[in-house]
């Protein structure tokens, strides 16, 4: 493309879009945004919108297509779903006074991360923004919620590359952010480790700024607040390495190019300050997404959440993926949701007031950039009255925990008292020609708005005088910001038009006229009307930067407001659901005496929940044998359990009769059959890979529910597996595990370990039908009822009359057959006196303090001696 054939406009655009190469340009002529060329083509397929043509100075015309600039959000919020970024170039100079070209420039690069229009988020989830920095075996990572202000740190050292994958995997899995920033040391191999559907990667902006100072080179943007903290969090926290966080905060100025005023406070965390669950655990639980909605329907959040704001959904949904291992902040959640329990008409009377308040938490970027409309303003002031309702109600009620939940609400009714000064009742969200300031503020603008407004009468009465004096009938007084004011009147009419009026425009149907008394009165009444708008601009300018200086206060009101609207929440459930509050304990036992599962439960209707009892400690009762058919009840029970001790660490009230449960790090699990053969990965891969990851990280505080491991290979191959599997836990891992199975001969290992015990699900036959009762009861069944719960499924009656013959005949065939799987294989008598001293140098090695290259070297020794032998 020769660019000097190009017009003036077109050289214009294109020098910008070099400048933006990966982002599609919203290039603003006139009331439309428009893109052109790739971006136009890319853009009406996307959107489906007309794509048309415009002279370029080319033989061809350049592709064009656009979209009105004042509905653009719905469109970028299009593009930015399908993970696309998008560049706004903006007028930056007045039309009028432009020498030659109109002068333009990016104002704002939007991005899956940095999307902040409240009309098109979810108003339920947190919009993160993830920076990562690895550099050899350590990393650091930093993320922000932009719409919110919210920004958190940490920070893992001396990691193997796996445990380092790992740890950043779960973190991934957790924050689960639509946009992640990443250094180059990060190959692309990771990259794809880490790539999930919809999260959009970038890399770093610039990577020779490591190490950017913070301070001198981004600091105007922050406000001193921000600037406090981050000395404070990076002296406290003693860290030496917070690439990441200079990252994030580079790009936020590099794309919003403003101030970045509502970020004032940044939040160290470490992952074991929370009962960590992984991926796996996450999904297979359903805690914040259902397994066949993959929504949050059908999921714990779901069934939790009845919060009457969406700032409080986002905070629930925060505790519920970070259960808590602080007991004392255990308590103190149970003790507020207990309050809240046992007064209704207090729930009721909080829960309206909390309806009427507005999502301030994500406000705070409308205030910090200063695009904060009237009536947003106008819902603030709303929302700190109703806030002060609260505080009042919190601090009067008898209840020392509700006192002191009430005082942290923080006093700005000045904010209030500044607001309702200045503004009017039920402003409108658009100013243009409208009055928005309050008439007594200010005496200068009460006369020019009055002058305006005796204006609209002048006019009114001068329309009706002309009509009189002309005859004319349909005689009108209009105006536009071209023409100014006018007479107009119809061709019809034209032979009665006096000679005093002066032709200004001739339409099809009728013919515009001013006269001198109108053009004088037009430079009057013009005049006022935009002194008045330019001054009220003003007041309104200083009401936006009053409210900007005070938004850390805000901030501070909104995670209140969201804290009480969770806690209400939890307990509205509590009440709603017969939850009961759980002790803890400090010897290493869950107790839970009639259990539920709470999701299973939420959606039976009439139907009656078997409840169940479970006993599980770290000593006789540690490891738990279930077997039983399918459908009877195995992985509910167990994962009721997993649910129970998650929703006791969040400090929520637990379906049961009774709980006492004991703090634990981690909860696993290993349920169902998934593959991953985009990677080469089989169902009994996948399934082995995650028993590994459970056997490396598990520790005697976790919990681990086990669901059919080894089903995915042969019987015998299968049965291994799992025998060694319980076996490990036993005698090393020695944490509470919950193991449902179907062979049978696991159930030996009662026999052989004190700490196993056998559970089996009763079952009722009742001539050729099985009843399933659902309940756990001691024992063991050697019966799978496979070909019943077949029949139950509907399988062809031919199909179950056979398949009953072939048992039988395999049954006969095997009676001889019996598997002791406690057996010792190799006896001193028997073998060879070299073989025993090599075993026992093996026993003597501890395989979790050994090297890699220790352990290399220990199979090649393997491997050598087995081929001596």
């Amino acid at each position: 493309m020769n660019r000097e054939k190009l017009t003036p406009m077109m050289q214009q655009y294109l020098a910008v879009k070099d400048k933006n190469p990966d982002a599609i340009l919203f290039f603003r002529l006139g009331d439309f945004y428009e893109m052109f060329f790739d971006d136009a083509l890319l853009a009406s397929r996307e959107l489906e919108i007309t794509l048309t043509k415009r002279d370029a100075g080319l033989e061809d015309k350049a592709p064009m297509c656009g979209v009105p600039y004042h509905v653009a959000s719905g469109y970028i919020s299009k593009l930015i779903n399908k993970g696309y970024k998008v560049a706004i170039c903006d007028q930056v100079e007045d039309p009028k006074l432009a020498k030659g070209i109109v002068k333009r420039e990016v104002t704002q690069i939007i991005t899956p991360g940095t999307f902040t229009d409240t009309e098109y988020l979810n108003s339920d989830l947190n919009n993160y923004l993830l920076s990562i920095f690895i550099h050899g075996y350590s990393l650091n990572l930093t993320y922000s919620d932009y719409s919110t202000g919210e920004i958190y740190f940490t920070e893992k050292t001396f990691l193997s590359k796996s445990e380092l994958y790992n740890f950043l995997q779960d973190e991934i899995d957790r924050i689960s952010p639509n946009e992640i920033l990443l250094n180059e040391e990060i190959t692309s191999k990771f990259k794809d480790k880490i790539k999930r559907d919809n999260i959009f990667i970038n890399p770093y902006i610039s990577e020779n700024l490591r190490d950017i100072d913070l301070f001198k080179e981004l600091g105007e943007y922050f406000s001193v607040n921000f600037k406090n903290s981050l000395k404070n969090f990076i002296y406290e926290n003693n860290i030496s390495d917070y690439t990441s966080l200079k990252k994030i905060l580079q790009y936020l100025v590099v794309t919003q190019k403003i101030n970045l005023k509502h970020i004032n406070n940044i939040k160290y965390y470490n992952n074991f300050d929370y009962l960590i669950l992984d991926e796996s655990s996450k999904r297979t639980l359903e805690v914040v997404r259902g397994l066949n909605t993959f929504t949050k329907k059908g999921s714990l959040l779901d069934v939790l959440d009845k919060c009457s704001t969406s700032m409080g959904s986002r905070k629930l949904k925060k505790w519920v993926e970070s259960p808590l291992v602080d007991i004392d902040k255990i308590f103190e959640r149970q003790n507020l949701i207990e309050a809240f329990t046992k007064d209704l008409l207090l729930q009721d009377k909080l829960e309206k007031l909390l309806k009427e308040v507005y999502d301030i938490e994500r406000l705070v970027v409308k205030i910090s950039n200063g695009s904060i409309n009237p009536r947003e303003i106008a819902s603030l002031k709303n929302t700190i009255i109703n806030s002060e309702k609260i505080k009042e109600i919190l601090e009067n009620y008898d209840n020392e925990y509700l006192k002191y939940l009430g005082k942290k609400f923080i006093d700005l009714t000045y904010i209030y008292e500044k607001i309702q000064d200045i503004l009017i009742e039920n402003p409108p969200v658009v100013i243009e020609d409208n009055r928005i300031i309050r008439e007594g503020y200010s005496e200068d603008l009460d006369e020019l708005f009055k002058f305006a407004i005796e204006g609209k009468n002048w006019l009114l009465d001068f329309e009706n005088k002309e009509r009189e004096r002309t005859g004319i009938k349909k005689l009108k007084i209009k105006h536009n910001k071209i023409l100014g004011y006018f007479i107009e009147i119809t061709k019809s009419f034209l032979d009665q038009v006096p000679d005093d009026y002066i032709r200004k425009q001739t339409l099809v149907g009728s013919e515009r006229f001013f006269s001198l008394e109108l053009k004088n009165m037009e430079g009057k009444l013009l005049g006022s009307k935009e002194r008045a708008l330019s001054l009220q601009s003003e007041v309104y300018n200083e009401l936006k930067d009053y409210i900007a200086g005070e938004i850390y206060k805000i901030q501070i009101l909104a995670d209140n407001l969201s804290n009480l609207d969770a806690l209400l929440s939890l307990a509205k459930v509590s009440n709603l659901n017969n939850y009961v509050r759980p002790k803890f304990n400090e010897d290493g036992f869950i107790e839970i005496i009639n259990g539920r599962h709470p999701i299973v439960e939420s959606y039976m209707n009439d139907d009656f929940f078997v409840p169940n009892n479970t006993y599980i400690d770290t000593k006789k009762h540690m490891i738990h044998i279930i077997t039983g058919p399918n459908m009877a009840g195995k992985s509910t029970y167990m994962r009721q359990v997993a649910l129970i001790t998650i929703m006791a660490h969040i400090g929520c009230f637990v379906p049961c009769d009774s709980a006492n449960i004991s703090l634990v790090d981690r909860i696993f699990t290993r349920i169902g059959a998934s593959d991953n053969l985009s990677k080469g990965q089989s169902t009994f891969m996948v399934e082995m890979q995650e028993v590994a990851d459970i056997i490396d990280n598990a520790t005697p505080k976790s919990l681990l529910i086990l669901d059919e491991v080894g089903r995915g290979t042969s019987t015998f191959d299968g049965l291994a597996i799992a025998n060694a599997i319980i076996e490990y836990i036993a005698e090393n891992i020695k944490a509470k595990t919950l193991f449902a199975t179907h062979y049978h001969e696991l159930v030996h290992l009662e026999d052989k370990y004190d700490s196993v015990e056998n559970l089996t699900i009763a079952v009722d036959r009742q001539d050729d039908e099985i009843i399933f009762l659902r309940k756990i009861i001691k024992g063991f069944t050697n019966n799978s009822y496979g070909i019943d719960v077949a029949k139950l499924a509907g399988i062809d009656e031919t199909i179950i009359s056979r398949a009953k013959e072939v048992l039988n005949v395999i049954e006969k065939e095997n009676e001889d057959i019996n598997v002791d799987l406690n057996k010792e294989y190799i006896k001193k008598e028997d073998n060879n006196p070299e073989i025993l001293n090599f075993i026992n140098k093996l026993k003597e090695i501890n395989i979790l303090e050994i090297s890699p290259m220790e352990a290399f070297n220990l199979l090649n020794e393997i491997i050598n001696k087995s081929k001596e032998l």
